[in-house]
């Protein structure tokens, strides 16, 4: 029984091998019925019992045939005991050609070692053994039915002694190398699972990388690119679907940025921006030589990380250096103050005293607004990132800083988006729609005479990201200031001291966020946009509920 349930387990090898042994049983059956009725060795086949070796012959093409013709509609899946009988059947038939043709003399007794070795083969325990025994049995049977019961004139009984000896030898010789080749077979599809395991890890792997990898072969074509070099290259977009088998000329950028390498390898090539995409790329190149294919590999990287990674860094640096000068200044701007208050205090009848005083605490003051900006830049802590509710946050957000406005603040809402939820710490939230909303609210009254602001919340489908607007009555920005709008001691007020949007936009960043301004268009007033990190793709530290 354990050699049975040993064949189903390798049955996958055991068919490859029972469409060879049907093979070889098709070709020799009809070459002993050839040979037979042709006449060209009567002397040899059917020279006892020709009447019988003809009949036995043509059944034996028959039953080949049949087994060809049900292994192929099969599949040469067959059970271990079709696969015994067939082999039974054919010592038998052997048997009987070789008693119709003179016995062991004829030869015809040596085609068992084949059938022998085949079964041996097929199975890898007792059974095979069994093969060989009823074979030599049977060699054994004839060879005594013809010495002494059909009185032939010679023995060979002991020639078929030695046969069944060399039978069990090859039986044993081939079970031992039929162990080896499964034993090999079974490391081969070991080796062959586990290199598709590290396959399927790599091309995971590859996927999930933030940086963009692109192989292109020597025509140029995508034979792999992973979801970021789509994205960067706007792949995602209908208008260009980026996918392995196509052409790299899809993207003209990335494809003149490749020509430019192979004639200028040495050159650092510039960033580009791709047709569809939304930010600026930086490609590098490198050549992949494998056998006789030459392959190019692309690295992808988005020049926005890089450079709000550098210029982290820098600001670091920047942050700690202003911070000591900025406390550094705080003891002899606070002296100056109060020397000017008392100066007011003693010569208060003095009208041009008090002029002059009124401007040096009006400066004093701009000036310590500065200096608690950049220590509060400079002791930024890492963020508290919170998973919560954008449309509950702000309903508390709004109460509260109505109530602390000091004057009678007009705030309207526009949730498109219900339910929406974001990744961000609620203080850093807290401050940068307080610094929007308090310039939002300052342009509207100098050009409306009202206080007015509005906050519109809504899902972009495309980036899937959450986006939060904040819009003002204000004339908007002029198209020379919006480059400099984040940057650090720019403002268009002389109240300010600029360093409001730019706080904003280093918070949003650290919250893997973004903020922006929105130009004016087509009637739309401009405004400040936030766009929140996906909600889903970040780890919050905790649940957040608004109190």
């Amino acid at each position: 029984m354990q050699d049975f349930q040993d064949y189903t387990q390798t049955d996958r090898l055991s068919s490859k091998l029972l469409r060879i042994y049907t093979t070889y049983r098709v070709i020799l059956a009809l070459l002993l019925a050839g040979v037979f009725f042709s006449g060209f060795a009567s002397e040899i086949l059917g020279s006892r019992y020709s009447q019988l070796f003809a009949v036995v012959s043509l059944s034996y093409i028959l039953l080949a045939l049949a087994t060809v013709a049900i292994g192929h509609f099969s599949g040469y899946r067959s059970s271990a005991a079709s696969l015994f009988f067939i082999l039974i059947t054919d010592i038998v038939v052997l048997t009987l050609l070789m008693h119709a043709s003179g016995s062991l003399s004829s030869g015809l007794g040596f085609l068992m070692l084949v059938t022998v070795a085949a079964g041996s083969i097929f199975f890898t325990g007792q059974l095979g053994i069994l093969v060989a025994a009823v074979a030599s049995i049977c060699i054994v049977v004839e060879s005594i039915v013809s010495s002494y019961f059909l009185l032939s004139r010679t023995n060979t009984v002991f020639p078929s002694g030695l046969l069944g000896i060399l039978l069990f030898i090859t039986a044993l010789i081939f079970q031992y190398l039929n162990r080896a080749m499964r034993s090999a077979q079974e490391v081969a599809d070991k080796e062959a699972e586990q290199s598709a395991h590290l396959q399927q890890l790599n091309e995971m792997i590859v996927q999930r990388m933030l940086t963009g990898i692109v192989v292109a072969d020597a025509h140029d074509r995508i034979e792999l690119i992973n979801r970021s070099a789509v994205k960067l290259l706007g792949g995602h977009m209908p208008g260009i679907p980026l996918s392995p088998g196509q052409s790299l000329r899809v993207v003209p950028g990335l494809y003149q940025q490749m020509k430019r390498w192979r004639e200028h390898p040495w050159l650092r090539t510039p960033p580009f921006l791709p047709k569809n995409g939304a930010t600026e790329v930086q490609a590098n190149f490198t050549t992949l030589h494998q056998s006789s294919q030459r392959r190019t590999l692309i690295y992808l990287d988005d020049l926005r990380a890089m450079a709000q990674h550098a210029q982290q860094l820098k600001l670091s640096s920047l942050g700690r250096l202003t911070g000591s000068i900025a406390h550094e200044i705080r003891n002899p701007l606070g002296a100056i103050s109060h020397a000017s208050q008392l100066l007011g205090e003693l010569r208060a009848e003095d009208g041009d005293i008090a002029l002059l005083t009124n401007i040096i605490e009006k400066h004093t003051r701009r000036v310590n607004q500065i200096v608690e900006n950049v220590l509060q830049l400079s002791r930024q802590k890492a963020p508290a990132t919170q998973k919560f509710s954008l449309n509950i946050w702000l309903t508390r957000f709004l109460v509260d800083y109505q109530d602390g406005c000091g004057r009678d603040c007009m705030l309207e809402t526009n949730l498109q988006s219900p339910g929406g939820q974001v990744s961000f710490d609620p203080s850093h939230l807290q401050q940068v729609l307080t610094n929007l909303l308090d310039n939002a609210i300052r342009y509207s009254f100098q050009s409306t005479g009202e206080y007015w602001a509005e906050i519109r919340v809504f899902f972009d489908p495309e980036q899937e990201n959450p986006l939060l607007e904040v819009i003002d009555r204000g004339p908007g920005v002029p198209a020379e200031g919006r480059e400099k709008l984040f940057e650090p001691f720019y403002t268009t007020s002389g109240e300010g001291s600029g360093l409001g949007l730019y706080i904003a936009r280093q918070l949003c960043e650290i919250n893997y966020s973004s903020i922006n301004y929105r130009a004016p268009d087509d009637g739309l007033p401009g405004a400040f946009r936030i766009r929140f990190a996906h909600p889903d793709k970040l780890l919050p530290s905790k649940e957040y509920e608004p109190a």
